[in-house]
């Protein structure tokens, strides 16, 4: 596990854990919840900030908010299509 600020560019982790409680009460209203998936967009180091997508969405997130929340990341992926 790791926080979110922590995932590259296009790899993909599951909300574990939201250990703001102001930061998690803004996700619930939009939608986000432990347990959906996260797709790093944007992380450059350099910048305030990360890109990512959840649920279809885009969001830009602080990167210290992003410290407080944490990821597994996905190591496989299946299609059954």
């Amino acid at each position: 596990m790791k926080p979110l600020h922590h995932l590259s560019p296009g790899e993909k982790a599951f909300i574990v854990d939201m250990r703001n409680s102001k930061l998690c009460e803004k996700l619930f209203e939009l939608g986000v919840f432990p347990g959906d998936l996260v797709v790093m967009k944007e992380n450059d180091s350099t910048n305030n900030s990360i890109v990512v997508t959840i649920n279809d969405h885009t969001f830009n997130i602080y990167r210290q908010a992003a410290e407080t929340i944490i990821t597994k990341v996905v190591s496989f992926e299946i299609s059954l299509n």
